[in-house]
């Protein structure tokens, strides 16, 4: 089942709803698997109980907009690391981080480098991607030295240590790019990122209740309430929400409203100068509004995981139903952005290796 922009006919929502009695009945009795057709066999596996429920109740109307689970309070806000004093956080800052969701902003980088940086995301802007063959935005860190340099910004790495553990992979980058007169982002959350596809999570955690996962949102350009900066809902990193098929609203091409209490005293609207970044949970409800002046806004973002967390799983592929269909990963591998893998569970990318063979040679003087 994939989110798509229009609701099913009720005539094929009735066909359908036996189709998903069927499989939660498999599911509750532990029936073997591997006979199942691929996609079939992932529904089983990956969707849990209130996933079938919440389908099968709503007459294929609503569902959970990502896998469920709930946020699990650490019991201590100490950092699990200890980094240089500049880049140290506080408890207080970890618990407002627990409590809110989101945390920042934080300087790392000169505006000045942000403004020249900004000529070489325009410059592939609509190009073919070298990992995926395709015009996408994401995983341009394998491909483009100084995005992944700027990624390995101590700033950046050892706020994220603090409240993911010493050892850091980053999975998966983007670079945003919302033109003049760009349209909102809806609000939206994710877990383990099966929004994107609905049949199987991108990210494994051990624990979903823990947080696994981090975003680091960096602004080229100074991002505005006029030109679409981020907003946040306030502690909705609690729970996964259910989103109600159709509507108004879009996330890309996907028709949907998330459901959640939309009190505006707890939408926090974010403005992040040039070389400014944000650290959040994506399960915290978040998007942007849309950018009603006649320039552009850039940024660039990175999604980091502890090594304890598996990705893809040695997939071939990995379907995004939003972001451009299927990608193939056989040039994708998770890279390691602060300290080591000792546990080794996804396919693996050495970018510092990689760009010292496609370097051009060094020229000889005259």
């Amino acid at each position: 089942m994939n989110l798509h922009p229009k609701l099913r006919p009720w005539w094929q929502r009735l066909l359908i709803l036996p189709c998903l009695t069927l499989l939660l009945a498999y599911k509750v009795l532990h029936l073997p698997t591997r006979i199942l057709p691929r996609a079939v066999r992932s529904i089983v596996t990956h969707w849990n109980y209130a996933m079938f429920w919440m389908l099968i109740r709503s007459g294929i109307t609503r569902a959970y907009i990502d896998q469920p689970c709930e946020f699990r309070m650490p019991s201590s806000c100490e950092p699990q690391v200890l980094v240089e004093p500049e880049h140290q956080l506080s408890p207080d800052q970890i618990r407002q981080f627990y409590a809110d969701g989101f945390l920042g902003p934080f300087t790392a980088f000169p505006r000045e480098e942000m403004r020249d940086f900004r000529q070489d995301l325009l410059a592939i802007e609509n190009t073919r991607s070298k990992t995926y063959g395709f015009c996408t935005p994401r995983d341009r860190h394998l491909e483009m030295p100084r995005l992944w340099d700027y990624l390995q910004h101590p700033a950046i790495t050892e706020r994220l240590a603090q409240l993911l553990g010493p050892d850091l992979l980053c999975w998966r980058s983007q670079i945003f790019y919302k033109g003049p007169q760009a349209p909102a982002i809806q609000f939206h959350q994710a877990s383990t990122f099966m929004v994107e596809d609905y049949l199987d999570p991108a990210i494994f955690p051990p624990d979903r209740q823990d947080i696994f996962q981090l975003t680091v949102w960096v602004a080229v350009d100074d991002a505005t309430p006029a030109n679409g900066c981020l907003q946040f809902v306030r502690g909705t990193h609690d729970h996964i929400r259910t989103i109600k098929f159709g509507g108004e609203e879009g996330f890309y091409n996907a028709q949907f409203s998330l459901e959640f209490d939309r009190d505006s005293s707890q939408i926090v609207t974010l403005p992040v100068e040039a070389g400014q970044f944000v650290i959040f949970t994506e399960r915290c409800i978040h998007g942007s509004p849309a950018n009603t002046t006649d320039r552009h806004r850039l940024a660039f973002n990175a999604r980091v995981i502890p090594t304890n967390v598996p990705v893809y799983t040695n997939k071939e592929k990995y379907r995004s139903v939003y972001n451009g269909g299927k990608y193939e990963l056989q040039n994708w591998g998770v890279a390691v952005l602060r300290g080591a893998d000792h546990h080794g569970l996804s396919r693996t990318i050495d970018i510092a290796a990689q760009n010292r063979k496609t370097a051009p040679p060094p020229r000889l003087a005259a």
